[in-house]
């Protein structure tokens, strides 16, 4: 009979074959078939579930390069797109291979003649076939550490498990304390098992009882590549002989056996995204120190993140975001231990002073009466901000030095570190998840009707300011000059008044500033503000109607970066006044990259933070003609983008196919990156994802910007939630410089000398990342923001 005629059916029915209620359901499915065709269907369905012996070659049968796949002991010859079909065939017929994946394979879409028989030329079907999306996965502070080299070794293995079963190996590099050996693709093993290793190979040519007696070793890591798996794993408890053995073995042999550098290469990859990452992050690292309650006690500040900083700073330039985590907040973060929280946040003017007020989504469930209220005003105010905040116990073992060299610091500095750290008990994420149209969409939903003194029980004024140190990231600077942090009074000139704001950063060449009400100024208009608070310290300069040009400004028009208006033979007094402020201030304007923070600390807390990584990022690369993703890093705290990310950690790669195939989102995001310069502030692109609520298959991606009003938006979301499970997320897109080679100099000069074509392949990948994109969760704000809920919603039809 014909299989495609019933395939759906076969398709629906093979994984029950054998089943003890297989002849119920398959009487109960076939009902309304022929007598005749309903036996030859349980016919063909035997057939194809039959076990087949015969190997698959497909080497110059289609359309794609070929590898080698191995499975129940079968070497095939498959290509990409027949492997992605023999592992999805296989959960069909019970992990078995049968006839029906052979004959599967044999009719694959880039088959030379299934394309020959439906007319189909190979450049036609190249172009409707997605495509594939395989990037590179690094887990951020993780690194392999060894305290002596390894040799390039392969040597016959046997191995014993805790069952006494014994199966073949064979090492590929080795130390004293440790080996790293190839094993079985289709061996499950786990990290931490013991095994017993026997020696067999080394034992043909040396007369050692340690090689033949079985030495007890326990694995501290899994690798795959293609088909091919490896095991990481360390000696328990050797003896003196096996030390001396393998110690004077290893070095006799030293010249004949190249040395392994495969852990200095992946320190290599580790620190080189590290560095790329940090200095564009533009959330804040925060470390808390103490039991409960914790108190702030470190800010790592970066290039990116200089403005969330400045958030909280008020008309004295004192910072208030210790009091964003007040004792009783923190006391509820430390009684989960780890978690996630939305605090919504506004500043009120009051008397030429800022009150800075805050509620978490906790506390706004505490007083219900109040939550409305609290967004319906704070959503009208030009300084709304809605903050994401993630945080789990700090772990002082993440603070060691990455590199696998041996260390370069002194003691002494080593010790202050340490000093430095001591006490901490948590480390968090600090994210602002403000979307551009965040205050249309609240007052769309949250009409403003009530007493607004009523919200004074958020006025995080009242709660006591603990002091904290912001620690300058060491960065390869990239601006043409320093920006500087600082809150000063502003007035600036609009249609005949003038409007009150405040400074954010400032530079010789220009500054950044809020203000009060939305102006409408746009990009290339002039401005001419005046320096009030500025103007009392100086006589020297005219600080009043100074023009400055808008380079770029907020949806809303609230937040103004600005330039200074040169003219020809005359000096700009306010460009003069700055640079004047800046020479006699150095020692007292906070800036980067400098910094007073002991040697070795913002290194120290760029690991504590890398090690969970509340966020994820994926890496632009130039290749031929071309920029695309191809690295994405990653950490131990789970993140709902994992599901599109398909991160495989022991492969060290990650699937985007589906996530960046949909929209032509990763066109979009080349596009977006090329518009781009290092010094421009990072683009921030929402994107909506559904998934099925049983497996998590990703059904749909949509950007936010592709809708023509919020409404639709809303709408979208609304009818997605009847779908599945709906997830937003905020990519920020930011162009980054050349690589800070010192930071990874000593690597690479160590595998320079060994393997110097390594070298130059490491450098090469490193220099051809173009764009880094910030990925955070911020599903809660947007169901906030709608007023709804992530409950499944019941589709309505309209009348």
């Amino acid at each position: 009979m014909s299989e495609s005629k019933h395939y759906a059916l076969i398709e629906r029915l093979l994984p029950l074959l054998g089943s003890s209620d297989f002849n119920q359901v398959f009487k109960r499915a076939t009902q309304d078939l022929p007598n005749n065709e309903s036996f030859l269907l349980k016919m063909e369905m035997n057939r194809l579930s039959a076990p087949c012996q015969r190997l698959v070659d497909l080497r110059g049968k289609v359309d794609g390069e070929c590898q080698e796949f191995h499975y129940q002991g079968k070497t095939h010859y498959l290509d990409d797109i027949a492997i992605k079909v023999f592992k999805q065939q296989l959960k069909l017929y019970k992990q078995q291979y049968t006839l029906g994946i052979y004959e599967k394979l044999q009719t694959t879409e880039n088959n030379f003649k299934v394309m020959q028989k439906k007319n189909i030329s190979p450049q036609e079907a190249a172009a409707r076939r997605p495509k594939n999306i395989i990037a590179r996965a690094v887990r951020l502070g993780h690194y392999i550490g060894r305290s002596e080299e390894r040799m390039h070794l392969t040597a016959p293995l046997r191995m014993a498990g805790v069952d006494g079963a014994l199966f073949d190996a064979k090492t590929s590099n080795m130390s004293v304390s440790g080996l790293r050996a190839k094993v079985d693709s289709q061996r499950e093993f786990s990290v931490d098992e013991h095994y017993f290793v026997y020696f067999t190979g080394l034992e043909k040519e040396f007369v050692n009882r340690v090689l033949s007696a079985g030495t007890e070793y326990k694995v501290v890591g899994i690798d795959r590549k293609g088909q091919q798996q490896w095991v990481r794993m360390i000696v328990v408890d050797p003896s003196e002989e096996f030390n001396n053995f393998f110690k004077n073995f290893l070095r006799s042999y030293r010249g004949r056996y190249k040395v392994d550098v495969d852990n200095i290469t992946a320190a290599v990859i580790t620190k080189g995204y590290e560095q790329y990452l940090m200095p564009r992050l533009s959330s804040v690292p925060l470390y808390f120190s103490g039991q409960t309650p914790a108190s702030l006690r470190y800010a790592l500040a970066t290039q990116n993140n200089l403005d969330l900083l400045s958030y909280w700073r008020d008309e004295t330039n004192h910072s208030h975001l210790s009091q964003l985590f007040h004792p009783p907040r923190m006391m509820r973060y430390q009684a989960l231990s780890s978690g996630e929280s939305l605090i919504y946040c506004f500043t009120h003017t009051a008397n030429n002073r800022l009150f800075f007020y805050s509620a978490s989504s906790e506390e706004l469930a505490e007083h219900p009466e109040l939550r409305d209220l609290y967004f319906a005003f704070g959503c009208r105010k030009p300084s709304w901000k809605v903050f994401k905040f993630q945080y789990q116990p700090a772990q002082a073992s993440d603070a060691e030095v990455s590199s696998p060299l041996p260390k370069k610091d002194s003691p002494i500095e080593r010790e202050r570190v340490a000093k430095a750290l001591d006490g901490l008990s948590m480390v968090g994420l600090l994210s602002d998840v403000t979307n551009q149209h965040i205050d249309e969409s609240y007052q769309q939903n949250y009409p403003l009707d009530g007493n607004p003194n009523k919200l004074s029980l958020f006025n995080q004024s009242k709660q006591p300011i603990s002091k904290f140190e912001q620690v300058n990231y060491k960065y390869l600077q990239l601006r043409k000059e320093n920006r500087y942090q600082y809150r000063s009074l502003i007035e600036v000139e609009h249609q005949g008044s003038n409007e009150t704001g405040w400074t954010s950063d400032f530079s010789i060449s220009g500054m950044k500033v809020e203000v009060e009400t939305p102006l409408e100024y746009s990009v290339g208009d002039t401005v001419y503000l005046a320096l009030p608070q500025f103007q009392k310290l100086v006589k020297s300069f005219e600080l009043s109607h100074l023009a400055y040009e808008v380079t770029n400004c907020n949806n809303s028009h609230t937040i103004y970066n600005l330039k200074v208006i040169e003219v020809k033979g005359q000096q700009h007094q306010g460009s003069a006044f700055f640079k004047q402020l800046i020479d006699n201030n150095l020692d007292k304007l906070p800036t980067l990259p400098e910094g007073k923070a002991i040697a070795g600390l913002s290194d120290a807390l760029r690991q504590i933070f890398c090690a969970p990584l509340f966020c994820r990022a994926m890496f632009i690369h130039k290749v031929p003609g071309a920029l695309e993703v191809k690295c994405v890093n990653y950490g131990t705290f789970a993140q709902a983008s994992d599901n599109w990310l398909n991160i495989d950690s022991s492969a060290h790669t990650a699937d985007l196919s589906k996530f960046l195939a949909s929209e032509n989102l990763a066109s979009f995001l080349a596009t977006q990156l090329r518009s781009h310069a290092p010094s421009d502030n990072p683009e921030h692109i929402e994107v909506i994802t559904v998934t099925a609520r049983k497996n998590d298959q990703l059904l749909s991606v949509r950007c936010s910007s592709n809708f023509n009003s919020v409404q639709q938006l809303r709408e979208f979301v609304s009818l997605s939630l009847g779908r599945g499970k709906v997830h937003a997320f905020n990519l920020q897109l930011s162009r980054v410089g050349r690589p800070d080679t010192e930071y990874i100099q000593r690597e690479l000069d160590y595998i320079s000398h060994y393997a110097i074509h390594r070298a130059k392949q490491l450098e090469d990948e490193l220099w051809s990342v173009a764009g880094v994109i910030e990925v955070t969760d911020v599903t809660e704000e947007l169901m906030q923001r709608f007023n709804l809920s992530t409950a499944p919603q019941p589709l309505k039809l309209s009348s």
